[in-house]
């Protein structure tokens, strides 16, 4: 019963015999059930627009699109909304298989794209809507591809050939001049949107649309907007124009060069003037991007044409950087070998082969913990490479200032420990390992001249000492073997030091120094 009431009600609507006023009544009805879809269930509202499908909505909505009654239009375009944000691909897959039986004007598609141009609203509510819609409809984001075919390279080829001229139409039409024809303010908005969907198109199409704008010269049209009253519309063409150089491909480049197709930027750049404003912004930005990105055919091109122009602009350093460009460009043009070597320093300064960071990664994973000794580390194969002299360098000098320290130390200590009056027994024990007892021997002491004998010029027990000028002499065994050291004199801070120490010796050390 259901399929049947919906069949009676597509064909009332599509019958030309209907009373406008029941065929109003019938579309808004189709439009508030379509509304009311929207509070379903998932699965009750696929079931739902499934059904609308097989029982023809699209070809009924086709007819109801091209009446000349502005509701019923409206109206209809409301549910075609509902049906795209559902399944953009059922759309796509009807409006191709139509194309095969009709003719371009009367498809589904083009018929949207008109009611878009000729929306009458000073507003263009309408438009606005519409143009949503066709940025849905192609948009890859949201097509299929599957193992046979492939939506997005089927549906785009038949949209740049079917349709794509449709769009562009009032594009075309308005910028046969260096002025535009129409530069009212609701064919600006009209222009813009067109803009806006054609510079998606840029963004997310690729072959397609580059084979569409060079073979149409859709470039140089949209850039003599840029001489419009409307400032939006201006931007709108400058924005177009960015998308493309934001894409750094060569083709477009080429292009855009051939046709000289900055002129109308930096023509647009002077007659704005010192104004700080968004057209000065954008348009500073692009060439900014330009010199930052390295293009340099585009760089090039714009110095070579257009610098007499821009060499006096100096409140930004964006041209004269671009100037800076060329310049090194040339230089490395001339000096092909310099270049090439500042490639090479590059590459091998920043640059690692992959092939060692793989034996790297290979030499860790198979290095065994057990196999590697207490304090040795991993090196790596190409920390090997380097020059030993470059490693041993800071090695030895470290040793070397190593061993002055510790020769520095032993002077120290020993000055400490051979000034004044000498204890008999001491030990010197050095941070390198390596262990040194400095002993008196008792068979020193009976030696003539050695301070520990009785009546000895440097003993303490001899009445007579000998003055500070009188040098000492110390023989002292070492494990290495004997050490000449150097007498130094005494001072009485010293000597006091000696005193303190001999006053903290133990008891026993006392009264063996006494009984000596």
């Amino acid at each position: 019963e259901d399929e049947k009431f919906l069949t009676d009600l597509f064909a009332q609507l599509t019958d030309e015999a209907t009373d406008e006023e029941k065929r109003q009544e019938l579309v808004n009805f189709l439009k508030e059930f379509c509304a009311f879809s929207q509070t379903l269930q998932p699965q009750n509202r696929d079931a739902f627009f499934k059904t609308l499908s097989n029982m023809g909505i699209l070809p009924a909505l086709e007819v109801i699109l091209g009446m000349d009654d502005a509701q019923v239009r409206s109206a209809a375009t409301d549910i075609f909304s509902y049906l795209v944000e559902y399944n953009p691909s059922m759309v796509r897959e009807f409006v191709m298989q139509e194309a095969q039986q009709n003719d371009d004007d009367i498809l589904l598609i083009n018929l949207i794209i008109e009611h878009m141009i000729c929306d009458t609203d000073p507003e263009l509510g309408g438009a606005v809507l519409l143009m949503g819609l066709l940025r849905t409809l192609v948009d890859p984001e949201n097509m299929l591809a599957t193992a046979n075919k492939t939506e997005k390279t089927e549906f785009l080829g038949f949209f740049y050939k079917h349709c794509m001229h449709v769009l562009t139409a009032p594009l075309l039409a308005n910028t046969t001049e260096d002025k535009p024809s129409k530069d009212d303010f609701q064919t600006a908005q009209l222009l813009a949107l067109i803009l806006e969907l054609l510079t998606f198109c840029v963004e997310h199409h690729t072959y397609h649309i580059k084979n569409y704008i060079i073979n149409k010269d859709i470039l140089r049209r949209v850039l003599v907007l840029m001489a419009s009253k409307h400032a939006f519309l201006a931007l709108c063409a400058l924005r177009f124009k960015r998308k493309i150089i934001g894409l750094k491909d060569e083709f477009y480049n080429r292009y855009i060069m051939k046709s000289f197709l900055f002129e109308p930027v930096v023509k647009a750049f002077l007659n704005n003037g010192s104004r700080y404003n968004l057209m000065n912004s954008a348009i500073i930005e692009m060439f900014e991007f330009i010199r930052v990105e390295d293009i340099k055919s585009l760089t090039a091109h714009v110095i070579e044409n257009y610098w007499k122009a821009l060499e006096d602009v100096d409140y930004v350093q964006t041209f004269k950087g671009l100037k800076l460009r060329f310049e090194q460009q040339r230089e490395r043009q001339d000096n092909p070998k310099l270049d090439s070597m500042r490639s090479i320093l590059r590459n091998h300064r920043y640059r690692r082969d992959a092939r060692t960071l793989e034996d790297e990664e290979e030499m860790w994973f198979n290095t065994d913990e057990d196999d590697m000794e207490d304090g040795e580390a991993v090196v790596p194969p190409s920390d090997k490479t380097k020059n030993d002299e470059d490693i041993m360098d800071p090695i030895s000098k470290f040793m070397e200032r190593k061993k002055l320290k510790e020769s520095e130390e032993k002077e120290v200590l020993l000055k400490t420990n051979l000034s004044g009056r000498q204890s008999p027994s001491f030990k010197l024990s050095f941070s390198s390992g390596t262990k040194s007892n400095l002993t008196s021997q008792s068979s020193a002491s009976n030696l003539p001249g050695s301070p520990g004998s009785p009546g000895s010029p440097g003993s303490p027990g001899s009445p007579g000492s000998v003055s500070k000028s009188t040098s000492q002499m110390a023989a002292i065994t070492t494990k290495g073997g004997l050490v000449g050291l150097v007498d130094y004199p005494d001072d009485d801070e010293e000597d006091d030091e000696d005193e303190d120490k001999e006053e903290t010796l133990p008891l026993s050390k006392k009264a063996k120094l006494e009984s000596s």
